[in-house]
């Protein structure tokens, strides 16, 4: 496969500090450390520019909208994706994190423990609960129709409305302590939990109780693609796991320093290391692709629901493609 870069565009900052989320037709990035930045995902040509605060700790599009949580100041904001308006702003207690939208609902709280959880009104930003004490979740995710958290052995599926308890599990163990992934949903009927130990239990709405599905090396990233759970375990390289009974279905390695998000790509991964290398892995036991964004010294990689590709530098983003060497789209 050959890869091609399309546009890219100077961030002037870190590539690892910057948060960026990929809409249908437009890319919201932060960069120069304190600007919010849409971009047409066709050419990256600037849609808007607007001031946004330090380091986001969370950013959501959800249909015109995109919801941003800065590290400073503590405000909640609310922007017109079509035109980076400000629709509304709310106060935040200092170390907000967790940031999902479920339907009509923004749920913010809970990281690490340091503040409420709450549920907020997407139309004006208006509280529609809260809790009245600190709450301690791991991160956040929306499924089922409602908004999954969970600490300790305890998962709960609450509704956004009014965070009444739509369902509850508890884990046989721990939920591992971790920023990451806390939850890889397997569709609308089951979900994994990362607990502690690198045990992996699946849990669902309307099923039996959680079931272990397995305990495995220690591992930094895991997703859910072409069937089977994913897991990125340094330099043991990747494992993917048969979903039902924690059996292992394919395994690839890695010879070089890989990027910190692997994306789904034609039926398993694509990969990217340090140095630009591209690389396809999964169930497929054949020679992997291989291709290269030379100059690039890759931070992150991110993929559209479409097929669209994005990567991240240190300073830069971009979006690039990739052909067979026929020409044609793998």
């Amino acid at each position: 496969m050959i890869a091609t870069v399309l546009w890219r565009r100077d961030l002037y900052q870190r590539g690892r500090g910057s948060a960026f989320a990929v809409g249908p037709d437009c890319v919201v990035l932060h960069e120069r450390r304190t600007r919010l930045v849409c971009l047409e995902r066709a050419d990256g040509a600037v849609r808007w520019d607007v001031p946004m605060g330090t380091w986001l700790r969370g950013m959501v599009l959800t249909g015109d909208r995109v919801l941003v949580l800065p590290q400073t100041p503590d405000l909640l904001s609310c922007l017109d994706l079509r035109t980076g308006a400000l629709l509304w702003s709310v106060p935040t207690p200092r170390w907000t994190g967790n940031l999902v939208v479920c339907a009509d609902t923004v749920v913010i709280g809970g990281w690490r423990g340091y503040t409420p959880m709450a549920g907020l009104d997407l139309a004006d930003g208006r509280v529609r609960w809260a809790t009245p004490s600190r709450v301690e979740s791991v991160t956040t995710l929306v499924w089922a129709g409602g908004v999954l958290t969970g600490s300790g052995r305890e998962v709960s599926l609450l509704d956004p409305t009014d965070r009444s308890v739509l369902a509850r599990w508890q884990l046989p163990e721990p939920l591992a302590e971790s920023d990451g992934t806390a939850f890889v949903p397997l569709g609308e009927e089951r979900v994994v939990a990362v607990c502690e130990g690198g045990s992996l239990v699946t849990f669902g709405v309307g099923s039996e109780g959680p079931a272990r599905l397995g305990s495995y090396d220690s591992f930094g990233r895991i997703g859910y693609a072409a069937g089977a759970v994913w897991m990125f375990r340094g330099g043991k390289g990747f494992l993917g796991v048969d979903p039902a009974d924690g059996t292992p279905v394919w395994s690839a390695g890695t010879g070089r320093h890989v990027v910190a998000d692997p994306v789904p790509y034609s039926g398993g991964l694509l990969v990217g290391d340090a140095n630009g290398g591209l690389r396809s892995v999964g169930p497929d036991s054949g020679p992997a692709e291989r291709c290269s964004l030379r100059g690039q010294r890759l931070d992150a990689l991110a993929a559209a629901g479409d097929g669209g590709l994005f990567f991240v530098t240190r300073g830069t983003f971009g979006s690039f493609s990739l052909t067979s060497e026929a020409g044609s789209r793998p």
